[in-house]
Order: C-alpha cells, then structure tokens, then sequence
C-alpha cells in the first residue's frame, strides 16, 4: 500500500512510502534498513547504543522552567512511556523519549517535530515557540468510521489494533494529528491524520533495546 504526500504535508517532504506491513518483525527490518542508509548511522556505525545518543544535542538544550506558564512540559504517563517533550535554543520539540527511537522509514531521519516549525518558523525565529496542548487518547469508533468512510484501504492497517489519537498544538494556533497504532507494539507506527484519512509520511517508533537486539 503506497500513498502520496497531500499537498501542504507539514515539515517533511515526502520520499514516497514502502508497502505497509504492520508485523512487529517487518517493521523492525525496515526501520534498521532505513538506520543503516542514513547519514546518521554511517556517522555512528549505526550505534545509538544508549540513551544520551537518542536525546537532542547538549548544547541546544534549555531549562524548561524558563517556558510560558502554559506551555507543555510534562507529557501523561502512557505518552511519556515513549516519547518526550524537550525544550531547546529553537523553541520546543516533541519526539521519541531517550528510550525509543522514531524514524521516517525511506531515510532513517529522526521524527522530530518543533512547535515553530508548526508555525512557520525557522531556525532562531523559533526560539520562543511552544506546545500550548498535547493530547493523547483513544481513537474513538466515530474517528474511525470517519477515518474510513474517506480512506478505505486504510481498514488493512487500521481495523482490529488499539488506536490513539496524538495532537500536538503549537502556541501560534497550528496542529498536527497522528494516528498512533498498537503502541503496546515494538516497534509500532504512526501516522499523520488529515481530512483524507492516513497521510503521509509515516514513522516507526522502536525501542532502544529491540534496535539493540536486533543490530
């Protein structure tokens, strides 16, 4: 099953998406091809062997005391058990946690995700963005039928598996809305939600010791 980038895909081009087998071991042997070709793992010989190479650089992290009163900070615990919210010298970002690793399938590019980017901005004009609201719940039945009464064929990845819904809202106003699909799995996909149903591009999300296991 291969989609094509809607039009207006925030933050990432498209590189075109692999069929989508949603089995644990396929997953998992393609997010270490994609590992493998990536500039970061020939960098690293392929090493994110541990969680201080998994968070964001030093040297651009801030104390998140210093963010707006309503910005996120804390994410809930079954959101937390994955991913993290970190705030940096470019405003926030939101990404896998120092024990998970998520990654565009086609390049091995890390799923990052920054509350100025949503908004528009780049590099330090960014600076002072933020997630004003994360929110993480279960898809509900009328989500779903809705998700399918506009995307069809997106009932073979979808139908059967526990589904979440993530969105994240930056403060200027702009959001973006996943569909998070089995995250008991390792590893598990997720997927951007748009008014046609499952966009793309898709990432996987595995955790550091299954990658490990499986170097």
């Amino acid at each position: 099953m291969s989609r094509g980038a809607p039009s207006g895909t925030p933050l990432f081009a498209f590189q075109g998406m692999v069929d989508m087998n949603i089995a644990s071991r396929a997953a998992r042997a393609l997010v270490l091809a994609a590992l493998a070709c990536s500039p970061a793992a020939a960098q690293s010989g392929m090493k994110p062997a541990n969680p201080n190479e998994l968070r964001p650089p030093a040297d651009i992290l801030v104390p998140c005391d210093k963010a707006p009163k309503d910005a996120v900070t804390r994410l809930q615990p079954d959101l937390a058990a994955w991913a993290a919210v970190y705030c940096t010298k470019f405003g926030q970002i939101f990404n896998a946690n120092d024990k998970f690793f998520g990654a565009f399938p086609d390049s091995g590019v890390r799923a990052t995700f920054g509350a100025g980017q949503l908004d528009n901005k780049t590099g330090s004009s960014g600076a002072d963005s933020y997630f004003s609201a994360i929110t993480y719940q279960p898809l509900s039945d009328a989500e779903l039928q809705r998700i399918l009464s506009v995307d069809p064929i997106s009932a073979k990845i979808l139908t059967g598996k526990p589904l979440k819904k993530l969105e994240l809202v930056a403060d200027g106003g702009e959001a973006l809305t996943f569909v998070v699909i089995d995250p008991s799995a390792d590893p598990f996909w997720v997927f951007p939600l748009n008014d046609k149903g499952l966009g793309s591009p898709a990432f996987f999300v595995i955790s550091l010791a299954t990658l490990n296991r499986a170097r």
